[in-house]
């Protein structure tokens, strides 16, 4: 499945693509990685910061590879272990007026993770709070899968998946 979007994020005008895959272009720069954490009931994690509730994930740091961007991230902000995880898909974003260390073309990962501990949650600087919630009920609290295309989109492949 594939799915493009105009957007908007910091007065810059975006081209955002959904893409199922399982392998990420060479020429295109990892911005991001995010999980789709399922625990052993088929719950989703999700965690809240000042933007409110999302995907576990973040930035990959200098040198790291994606997995271990990904496990790193997921541990932050939310106390847990992933025992394994698969590429889902990305984002394509194109960002002809960006100026900063992504560039004007990145991808934004999306992966689909096992949950090997949960370990006991504490807020901290960056996660504030740590649910569990159904697979139908993500759209609920992510308000992205709801109201845009690519959202919706990606939400799809990530049930289809589960």
């Amino acid at each position: 499945m594939s799915i493009s979007e105009k957007s908007t994020f910091a007065g810059r005008e975006l081209t955002l693509t959904w893409l199922e895959a399982d392998v990420v272009p060479q020429n295109l720069k990892v911005s991001q990685v995010s999980g789709y954490c399922l625990d052993n009931d088929n719950k989703v994690l999700i965690v809240k910061n000042d933007h409110g509730w999302g995907l576990p994930g973040g930035h990959p740091e200098e040198g790291e590879s994606t997995e271990q961007s990904l496990r790193r991230e997921i541990s932050e902000e939310a106390n847990v272990t992933i025992s394994s995880f698969k590429l889902l898909g990305y984002v394509e974003v194109n960002d002809p007026q960006n100026e900063s260390i992504e560039g004007r073309a990145y991808a934004q990962l999306r992966f689909i993770c096992r949950l090997a501990e949960i370990n006991e949650f504490s807020a901290e600087f960056e996660t504030s709070e740590r649910a569990f919630v159904s697979i139908a009920e993500l759209p609920n609290y992510i308000t992205w899968m709801a109201t845009s295309a690519t959202g919706r989109a990606q939400y799809e492949s990530f049930f289809k998946a589960a």
